[in-house]
């Protein structure tokens, strides 16, 4: 085969009536070049991209990703990931939320099948946009086009100070309520207070582990195994306390706020982390142009599983009813042991959110004079100094945590979707977004080409009626989920921070 690429006559003189000659070449018919099979690369993409830019290469997206806080992970890690959020404050705080017995089953059902339901949107939302970045889907929705390069600008630094806010408010509640859990169990007769110097030595406990890139960091990836191996103690230990009637709070705390109690505490829990980058880690694992991957690395199989395992180490726990009068006291030691792996599993989880937490805008000319990683460190510092505010501002501070949590897990996925299918012109399936317009007017479309267009709009307005009929059970879902879970929970949740209910 020559190794130099071949020229073809267009068909299109068929379609327009004109016989192709028999002997010798035609002057007029269009030439194309067809490169050899052996010169197509295997990387080649087929997809469009949006309608604002060209779709990059795939090894530059690849790169991208290695050098994100979240690079490509194996199926088993990003199942760890998908696990890890559930199985923290909320869990631990369940069995003294205050519900009864089928309120709490129902309650821990209800926002486990709406946890797995927005990691579902999300999921097709990346899909739908091509986009497997959280400000890229938001920029998609709301700053798709030409023009708008200022509010993408502020878009994008918008959900970035969304984003590490509650990255770092979380943080900070791990950390100040795992100090609560220890500070009963460790003498008051030093100088300086007890609790500061709790903070520290814990800061400084996981400082290294914060020290990680990513988390594809074999410290991370340990620490947090050993957090849900710490829920894992933990949970064993609330269940033989429950079965000797001796089970008591895993805190005695004045860190959390009115909405810590009930449902709310429930929520909480199902609240997620990280949807968005771990299905770009998990597709990043898979090599382009190879045959349909295999079920373990399936995203949707990982979320469910995440899902149900979460839901069997969670829901029995909506059986137990702690209470600080229980029938039996418990043995100090069982007790010490419970409050310590509880505040383990969480002193654990916290490198892995402030490690994807968005770095600082730090000036390009402090940057360029040092390569010590200042945005790490203020962001580190920020979250200790958080931890270690009075008592009634981290009251407040955990309720707004509590509220940012709930928008970003429940409402935030459902608004996208909702305003991106019913408030945007949709995005093409067959045709190209953007086509190149003729250069003069004496460029004209051929009969043929003219067919061949309208052929391909209308299988484009064919497969457009296909997806919106195959929408419309997502759609009602999702409104759902936007105004009765997200409105009421949110007016709820004004209205008991505000004193009314």
């Amino acid at each position: 085969m020559s190794a130099s690429p071949r020229s073809s006559t267009s068909s299109d003189s068929f379609e327009s009536g004109r016989q192709s000659p028999i002997n010798g070449f035609d002057s007029t018919a269009a030439l194309i070049l067809v490169p050899d099979a052996e010169e197509t690369p295997a990387s080649t993409s087929f997809d469009f991209s949006s309608d604002d830019e060209a779709e990059e290469p795939s090894d530059l997206q690849l790169e991208r990703l290695r050098n994100s806080s979240i690079p490509p992970l194996s199926s088993i890690s990003v199942f760890l990931y998908l696990l890890a959020p559930y199985l923290k404050l909320g869990a631990l705080l369940l069995p003294e939320a205050g519900l009864q017995k089928k309120a709490g089953v129902l309650a821990v059902v209800l926002f486990a099948a709406l946890s797995a339901f927005t990691r579902q949107i999300w999921y097709m939302l990346a899909r739908y946009v091509r986009r497997s970045d959280l400000e890229e889907i938001v920029l998609e929705t709301f700053a798709r086009g030409r023009g708008k390069e200022r509010r993408r600008m502020i878009l994008r630094q918008l959900v970035r100070l969304c984003v590490g806010s509650l990255r770092v408010l979380t943080a900070a509640l791990y950390l100040r309520f795992s100090v609560d859990c220890l500070l009963p169990f460790l003498p008051d007769v030093l100088a300086i207070p007890s609790r500061l110097i709790t903070t520290l030595v814990l800061a400084a406990f996981i400082a290294p582990l914060y020290s990680a890139r990513s988390l594809g960091s074999r410290g991370t990836l340990y620490a947090s195994w050993l957090s849900i191996a710490a829920y894992a103690a933990w949970f064993s230990c609330t269940a033989y306390m429950h079965a000797k009637g001796m089970l008591v709070p895993v805190a005695e705390t004045s860190t959390l706020g009115e909405l810590w109690q009930g449902t709310p505490a429930v929520a909480f829990a199902f609240s997620t982390f990280w949807t968005v980058p771990l299905y770009a880690s998990l597709k990043g694992t898979v090599q382009p142009m190879t045959p349909k991957p295999r079920r373990s690395q399936s995203f949707r199989l990982l979320s469910a599983l995440s899902v149900a395992m979460a839901v069997a180490v969670i829901l029995p726990l909506a059986f137990f009813n702690a209470s600080s009068l229980p029938t039996q006291p418990p043995p100090a030691s069982l007790k010490k042991i419970q409050t310590v792996i509880g505040a383990a599993s969480l002193l654990l989880s916290i490198p892995s959110i402030l490690i994807t937490t968005p770095a600082l805008p730090i000036p390009i000319a402090i940057r360029r004079v040092t390569n010590f990683p200042l945005s790490k460190v203020l962001i580190y510092i920020l979250t200790i100094c958080l931890s270690m505010l009075p008592a009634s501002i981290t009251r407040v501070g955990s309720d707004i945590t509590l509220v940012f949590a709930f928008l970003s897990t429940y409402v935030v996925p459902a608004f996208i979707h909702i305003t991106i299918h019913n408030f945007r012109r949709p995005l093409s399936i067959v045709i190209p977004p953007t086509t190149p317009n003729p250069s003069s007017s004496s460029q004209r479309l051929e009969p043929s080409e003219s067919r061949n267009d309208e052929l391909l709009q209308r299988k484009e307005r064919t497969l457009q009626r296909r997806r919106l009929g195959r929408r419309l059970v997502w759609d009602i879902g999702v409104w759902v989920l936007l105004l009765p879970v997200g409105g009421g929970g949110v007016a709820w949740a004004i209205g008991r921070m505000a004193g009314k209910w």
